[in-house]
């Protein structure tokens, strides 16, 4: 089960692979620059170093499933449980298991799995109350912990950087949370990658060619930093826990919402093009999956994004629109016109072919596509 042994030296669009934070995700394909690790792109746009992720595809599920049987009958075999045998074995058994975990589909095995978990939680509870109890208080802290410094982290960077995204933890091997992120300002050419260590204690002032030199960075800062959290953390100091856990889904979710398109388009090459020639316009800050067409009021009607978007359509062409408060026509069904046109005159300035035809959106393509 050791990445040796289980990651190729590329993936391929399709596969399904176990990234460095035990989920298992579906391969966009990959991101190969001069100088850095290569990144594996997942399905939702973000990327993770190749080295530190995990085929899960089928065959590599079913090799985990005898690794993790042979392991468990190592375990049953040997008696004296402090041997470093039985220490290796158990050790096996847990890598692969906690693998299935992330990377098995079948659902009569994944409900096995969980029913031997619960039966081992069963005989845990044996435990002393007292002792209990007081694991329990000490892991509440530390997620209490955990995700106020997430909070100020988060918000030490937005609150100076509107345009930040795509943030990513850095979470070294064996650390119950993330010591510090990175994250993504500008793109194509343009994208330079910045760091925040947990709560906000220091942060790069010059961003990064590269993601992994901005993970090196804070990494590098996390170790000699003992600094103060960011005075911005206070603002979480008296939340409870759940108006914790909701403001930092609400910094995740700003924080994964990018300018001028999708997340999951933020690598397509026509796109960031695009971007370029309509870079003086007012781009909108755009969340995953963001649908314009939903009526007002509607549960995926996202009221919130206003601006110009682009996404990548067929044979190279994009499409630009405008959106205000999440649709992009008027009230009474009627397009954008001054705004569409406007981004008609751009692409053509920018000597970009536009398709007729089309009234809600510019459809547009570069010659040479």
């Amino acid at each position: 089960m050791s990445n040796e042994t289980t990651t190729p030296a590329a993936f391929q669009a399709g596969d399904r692979v176990v990234c460095a934070d035990g989920v298992a995700r579906t391969v966009r394909g990959m991101a190969l620059q001069p100088g850095e690790p290569a990144h594996v792109v997942v399905e939702d746009g973000t990327e993770w170093i190749a080295a530190n992720c995990r085929r899960a595809n089928r065959e590599d599920v079913t090799a985990a499933r005898i690794i993790s049987n042979h392991a468990a009958a190592r375990v049953r075999q040997t008696d004296d449980t402090t041997s470093s045998q039985w220490r290796a074995a158990l050790a096996d058994l847990t890598v692969a298991m906690d693998y299935l975990k992330a990377a098995e589909t079948d659902r009569e095995i994944l409900a096995a799995i969980a029913s031997g978990e619960a039966a081992v939680a069963r005989d845990l509870a044996e435990v002393p109350a007292r002792r209990e109890a007081g694991v329990d208080a000490r892991a509440e802290v530390q997620q209490e912990t955990a995700l106020r410094e997430e909070a100020g982290a988060h918000f030490t960077v937005l609150a100076e950087d509107g345009c930040a995204h795509a943030f990513q933890p850095v979470q070294p091997h064996g650390a119950a949370y993330p010591v510090a992120w990175t994250y993504r300002t500008g793109y194509g050419t343009d994208a330079r990658y910045g760091w925040v260590t947990a709560g906000g204690r220091a942060r790069g002032e010059i961003p990064t060619e590269y993601r992994w030199q901005a993970e090196k960075a804070a990494t590098e800062a996390v170790r000699l930093t003992s600094g103060e959290p960011s005075p911005l953390l206070e603002a979480f100091a008296t939340m409870s826990l759940a108006d914790l856990r909701a403001a930092v889904d609400q910094l995740r979710d700003r924080a994964a919402r990018t300018r001028g398109t999708s997340p999951r388009h933020i690598l397509d090459e026509d796109v960031t093009a695009a971007l370029k020639v309509l870079a003086a316009c007012h781009f909108a800050e755009i969340p995953r999956d963001f649908n314009p067409g939903p009526q007002k009021g509607a549960e995926d009607h996202d009221a919130d994004v206003t601006g110009l978007v682009v996404e990548p359509a067929a044979n190279g062409h994009v499409t630009a629109f405008w959106v205000e408060n999440g649709r992009y026509v008027t009230p009474d069904g009627s397009p954008f016109t001054a705004q569409l046109r406007d981004i008609r005159r751009k692409f053509q300035d920018a000597g970009w072919e536009t398709v007729p035809g089309t009234v809600r959106v510019v459809t547009a393509y570069r010659p040479a596509s």
